[in-house]
């Protein structure tokens, strides 16, 4: 990233170092998360070092599980407020890690029950006719 500093990338050069897509850019600058970059005589974006720290900041934070919507309020708060705290960040932080730890428990509950789906399954004759279509997923009907 250093190889960049204090120099306006184009659009392609910054889905090229970051590997987004043309669509992915637009869709950032339509929903606020990027600003709209200067633009050269002939119409070409221009993005600077602030749009690819808002960059990083955008896909790192995606990939913690923070929706646009959620990732769009934080940038905001960072740009409006003259000094964004620890206390707020923690915050939002702690409010994602209780959703993701529901998440979890949802998934491992999803998980425990296919167990037990496939354990009935496959203990019955491997050579069974299985309707699951009609009977769903329904541990007491599976290969009657």
């Amino acid at each position: 990233m250093e190889t960049i500093r204090n120099k306006k990338l184009s659009t392609s050069e910054l889905m090229k170092i970051f590997g987004v897509g043309r669509n992915t850019l637009r869709l950032y600058e339509s929903r606020g998360l990027l600003r709209s970059p200067t633009r050269t005589e002939s119409g070409y974006r221009k993005y600077d070092q602030e749009d690819v720290s808002d960059l990083k900041f955008i896909l790192e934070a995606k990939k913690t599980g923070f929706t646009l919507q959620e990732i769009a309020e934080l940038l905001t708060m960072m740009r409006t407020e003259e000094m964004i705290t620890c206390g707020t960040v923690s915050s939002e932080v702690s409010t994602k890690t209780r959703e993701i730890d529901i998440q979890i428990k949802t998934l491992l509950a999803k998980k425990g029950f296919l167990n037990t789906f496939l354990k009935i399954c496959s203990s019955n004759a491997a050579n069974n006719p299985c309707d699951i279509k009609r009977n769903g997923f329904n541990t007491g009907s599976c290969c009657d």
